[in-house]
């Protein structure tokens, strides 16, 4: 590094030419108990979409601040040399037994959620639709009429089978002017829905020579009454009651470090040793009631992220610090998330279900477990562990690391497992299907995925995966 010790320089020749001493404090912090704040809201606006609210918000105990503060050095001004040795304790910041407690009128979130979906649903064949016009365009341009329909299309190759099998619709074109999409029997929530396109003008030709700005969309009243797709921008949803609890038994942000500067006419060097530097929260749960029966929670038991003994040098010659150890932890237990029932009914939800074997509207994490350590400069030891009920994943990898890093090649592979097992059937059945469209087969050991991968980061290799390197 490239500073100089400007401060104490000043000091020691306000004072002498050599100083040297040090100070300490025991704790300097700021600290709140038993916070409560409540109140409530009215809007009288006519068309309000949040009204007549109601909440509390407590604080039990809230702390922030530094502790365990020395401070050393010598300093010599004629010599413009300088060593300091630190070591301090923070930022720290607590907090425990936080609640808040809020109910207001509001739009039912769960059937605006729904309504987007079902309209994304019916944007997603707009390209296709896209993709007809074109090829009607191109057949009118080479035999001056219009296609009978999209086989004749399909047939002179002008229109690809791909570009028009989306799940769950099936589409038609009635020349000279409707190309129209309907649901089948893949689409959630039912078949025989329609969406027309339908092309205006005092030329219908103009449209297909690409002469005249396009088309517009028209939704039949079949479609319109169907619960797909629709979305009328001037419906204001009805406000239902919400209710919103969040607490949490406990937060902790800890940060713990020491070390040495020194500071010459020809060197910089500072020494600096994390000795510990953490986040953790227990007791964490919310719930979220809508129009008094859509009950829907979210809690945490434990969560924790903790890096410690870490040791980084930083010098002239390189601006970028050289790490000799280090040691990270992450760690999560029994993250859990309840649906309503009229979510989890809901056959957009249940797809997603199916891939996380979601059942009774229940999805949970059982635990999290992640370690690193970083030894003697170069040596990346990885453990982790995740077990949820979608899968488990258990990964185990040493990696060799040249410092300083400045491109991928710096890390090399040694060896890193990856084993999965206790998959979803959703997820298996995904899986078989990629192995069957790629011709590769994913290594296992009884019924679970076993990979072993080793190389260079930028093009690793995967034993028994061609990876077309």
């Amino acid at each position: 590094m490239s500073k100089k010790p400007y401060l104490l320089l000043l000091v020691a020749s306000l004072f002498s030419q050599n100083i040297d001493g040090e100070f300490s404090f025991g704790e300097i912090s700021f600290l709140m108990k038993n916070i409560h704040v409540g109140g409530n809201y009215k809007d009288r606006r006519q068309h309000s979409e949040l009204n007549n609210g109601v909440g509390s918000f407590d604080i039990g105990l809230l702390k922030y601040g530094f502790s365990n503060i020395e401070v050393s050095g010598d300093v010599n001004a004629d010599n413009e040399w300088a060593k300091v040795k630190y070591k301090f304790s923070g930022p720290e910041f607590e907090l425990s037994n936080l609640k808040i407690d809020l109910s207001f009128e509001a739009p039912n979130v769960w059937d605006l959620m729904k309504e987007e979906l079902a309209h994304e649903r019916a944007r997603k064949i707009s390209s296709v639709f896209s993709e007809i016009t074109e090829s009607i365009g191109m057949y009118y341009k080479t035999y001056n009429e219009f296609p009978a329909n999209l086989d004749r299309l399909l047939i002179n190759g002008m229109l690809s089978r791909s570009s028009i099998n989306i799940a769950g619709w099936d589409f038609e074109y009635f020349p000279p002017d409707q190309i129209i999409a309907t649901s089948n029997k893949n689409m959630p929530g039912g078949s025989g829905e329609k969406i027309k396109r339908i092309y205006t003008g005092n030329d219908i030709v103009d449209y297909f020579e690409g002469d005249i700005e396009p088309y517009y969309y028209y939704y039949s009243r079949d479609w319109e009454t169907s619960g797909y797709g629709q979305y009328d921008d001037s419906r204001k949803p009805r406000p239902v009651k919400n209710n919103v609890v969040f607490s949490i038994g406990k937060i902790n942000q800890y940060f713990g470090a020491s070390g040495t500067l020194d500071f010459s006419e020809r060197n910089q060097v500072v020494e600096f040793k994390l000795n510990r530097v953490g986040f953790s929260s227990s007791g964490v749960n919310a719930s979220f009631i809508v129009n008094n029966t859509s009950k829907s929670t979210f809690n945490i038991l434990d969560f924790k992220t903790e890096a410690k003994n870490i040791f980084l040098e930083f010098n002239t010659y390189d601006n970028i610090p050289t790490i000799e150890k280090a040691a990270f932890q992450i760690s999560l237990k029994n993250l859990e998330i309840n649906f309503p029932k009229n979510v989890d009914d809901d056959p957009e939800f249940k797809e997603i279900a199916d891939y996380l074997n979601i059942n009774s509207g229940k999805f949970r994490i059982r635990q999290i477990n992640l370690n690193l350590t970083f030894n003697r400069g170069k040596d990346l030891v990885m453990k982790g562990t995740a077990d949820t009920q979608f899968g488990k994943g258990i990964i185990d990898g040493l990696f060799s690391i040249r410092q300083p890093m400045r491109h991928g090649s710096d890390l090399t592979i040694d060896r890193f497992t990856i084993e999965i097992s206790n998959l979803s059937r959703s997820i298996n059945n995904f899986i078989e299907v990629w192995e069957e469209g790629t011709g590769n087969k994913l290594p296992r050991k009884g019924r679970a995925i076993v990979l072993d991968i080793s190389g260079d980061l930028n093009r690793p290799q995967i034993k028994g995966i061609d990876l077309g390197y």
